[in-house]
């Protein structure tokens, strides 16, 4: 069975009551096909940490993935946090650990420590966490960042431990992923290009005796043709270019100097790839992450996702449009492709 999955942003900035978020939840709430619901994390949005629990409180089978950083709050206060808040879900939560690729946007939170040793920090912090799911009995943790003692919590994740998903394309990035993911997420490539990525990850996990599985993040532009398909994202595009200068559109900084943002960018020097594998709004947005599409009609776009699934992806983070939204015109196409590609 293939996962979907597509990011949301419950309360915008501009909002200054819960009516709108609300809506939002409950419009994804009633969808047949979307597995689970990304809500990300930077320094200016409005905290995921109140957002979350609230959109599960509105909502029946909403299920979300909160990106955490590690350095935010120490590990055993994490533990603590997505232990309960597991509870209060039901057992539906999953966290996106983002260790960062924005210095500008760590600092503003007082996290100064350079990117390597930020994964260094990264596997001890989860190492905190997952033994604080899982030991029976109190302990003590003396390491290089964390310190704490006597370490017990009362509730534990119903899951047993909260599913870690992550990703990234540098070193620090693959080794910390194989030692703690169990999701592996991967920005969109061309199949050449993901299936390295997967035999790399897939390499590193198994030195460490564990099993990986992979999402791919992709805008999709479906249509009933060719034509129409392309219509509807050259549209977008030039939303996005007209937008240029302003903030009304997430996109990668210049200061960003992630591999994977440089990866990203190396896929521009071409549009087109493979079959309808397009890269116009990467360019445009500065490598953003979820930035890669596929453009054409249900059949071509469902024959590029069955080329990625026999690769090895079984879950997609799918979005569309200049705001990398979920829409509900999306839901038949994915149903289909629920059934087809199981």
């Amino acid at each position: 069975m293939v996962d979907f999955f597509t990011g949301l942003q419950p309360l915008q900035p501009s909002e200054t009551g819960p009516d709108q978020m609300i809506a939002r939840v409950r419009e994804l709430d009633r969808s047949e096909v979307i597995d689970r619901v990304l809500v990300g994390y930077s320094s200016t949005w409005p905290h995921n940490h109140a957002t979350a629990p609230f959109a599960l409180a509105a909502s029946e089978k909403f299920s979300p993935i909160v990106a955490h950083r590690p350095g935010v709050m120490p590990p055993v206060a994490a533990a603590r946090y997505f232990a309960t808040l597991d509870v209060l879900a039901r057992g539906r939560l999953a966290i996106n650990v983002v260790v960062g690729g924005s210095e500008k946007d760590l600092r503003r939170e007082s996290d100064d420590l350079p990117k390597s040793e930020r994964y260094r920090r990264a596997v001890e912090y989860l190492d905190v966490v997952r033994r604080t799911w899982t030991e029976t009995t109190p302990f003590d943790h003396h390491g290089e960042y964390y310190t704490a003692e006597a370490v017990k919590i009362q509730t534990k994740p119903v899951q047993g431990e909260v599913p870690i998903f992550m990703g990234g394309e540098s070193a620090d990035a693959v080794d910390f992923g194989a030692r703690h993911a169990d999701l592996y997420m991967l920005w969109g490539e061309p199949f050449a290009g993901t299936k390295e990525r997967i035999d790399r990850v897939t390499d590193a996990a198994e030195r460490y005796g564990r099993p990986m599985r992979f999402s791919l993040s992709l805008r999709l532009f479906v249509g009933d043709t060719d034509d129409d398909a392309w219509a509807h994202a050259r549209a977008v595009e030039q939303q996005i270019a007209e937008a240029a200068g302003t903030t009304k559109f997430l996109r990668s900084s210049s200061t960003d100097a992630s591999v994977g943002r440089e990866r990203a960018l190396a896929l521009t020097n071409e549009e087109l790839h493979d079959d309808c594998f397009w890269t116009g709004l990467t360019k445009l947005l500065g490598g953003f992450a979820n930035s890669q599409a596929l453009v054409g009609t249900e059949e071509r776009i469902l024959d590029t996702l069955g080329k990625y699934r026999d690769l090895g992806i079984d879950t997609f983070l799918v979005t569309t449009g200049a705001e990398a939204a979920w829409d509900p015109a999306l839901e038949g196409f994915l149903a289909r492709a629920k059934k087809e590609l199981a």
